[in-house]
């Protein structure tokens, strides 16, 4: 049997704050998607922003995610009750860091962070923030309720590349977590199907 080993909850306290949240990352076992969520203002310029802290309420129905109050992610959220999930893959790295630096650099009010990461912007169908069309997964949503932090949000379009729907795409998708450090990323690799077992 493996043995196990307690994980200290608290950094030293001699560390920065990028020191520290390094230290938590390092240390966070649970894989997660790597997603870029698109929104607008309320004078409809476009933000794009990387999320990581996501999870999938119903498939499909409901998405959640955390973000900064502070961020102009959540502020926009707040202001027009929408935002859409795009499903990047590895081909696009590159232009997703780029995307997620904004976050901690943001550029002046008014540039489309889109654009300015190498993406290009595609209109939804059912909302204002728009798509992304190097990404593989779009779910657009409306805000259903928001505290702390947390977004809450009902999905009403969907839309992928044609070659998901026929089982044929090669690109990867993106992941973070298992302990690596904030510097890299991991890929979805091989899937199979659960073992049978007996009642």
């Amino acid at each position: 049997m493996l043995s196990k080993v307690s994980l200290p909850m608290h950094p030293p306290k001699d560390l920065s704050t990028e020191e520290r949240a390094d230290w938590y990352r390092e240390r966070n076992f649970v894989i997660r998607p790597v997603l870029v969520v698109t929104t607008v203002n309320t004078k409809s310029v476009p933000n794009a922003a990387v999320k990581t802290n996501f999870m999938t309420v119903s498939s499909m129905t409901h998405y959640a995610f955390a973000c900064n109050p502070q961020h102009h992610t959540y502020r926009n959220i707040l202001e027009t009750k929408e935002f859409v999930i795009n499903v990047p893959t590895e081909e696009i790295a590159a232009k997703v860091l780029k995307a997620a630096l904004t976050t901690v650099n943001p550029p002046p009010l008014g540039v489309n962070e889109i654009e300015r990461a190498g993406l290009t912007p595609i209109p939804s169908e059912k909302v204002k923030p728009p798509r992304i069309r190097e990404c593989i997964a779009h779910y657009e949503c409306v805000l259903e309720w928001h505290r702390n932090g947390i977004v809450f949000g009902k999905t009403v379009a969907a839309s992928v590349d044609e070659s998901l729907i026929r089982g044929k795409e090669e690109r990867k998708m993106m992941l973070i977590g298992g302990g690596k450090p904030r510097n890299s990323y991991g890929v979805v690799g091989e899937t199979k199907k659960w073992p049978r077992v007996s009642s």
